[in-house]
């Protein structure tokens, strides 16, 4: 495998990121037409927006920037 690929893939904030495509990606429905979205569930959404707010945290820290 790539090395890069390999650091990328190591890298938290690149598996919050896939982490939040995949939730959002996975409440679309093929209308016929167009996509529509179907509302996500506070089972699915809550968990992931937890890992979000800590990847930010973790970005405000590293860079000292006070939120």
């Amino acid at each position: 495998m790539n090395p890069q690929v390999q650091k990328m893939w190591a890298d938290p904030r690149f598996q919050v990121l896939a982490d939040v495509s995949k939730l959002l990606d996975g409440s679309r429905v093929w209308g016929g037409m167009e996509w529509t979205y179907q509302p996500i569930h506070p089972f699915k959404y809550l968990p992931v927006r937890e890992q979000v707010r800590q990847a930010l945290d973790d970005l405000y820290a590293e860079y000292g920037v006070k939120e």
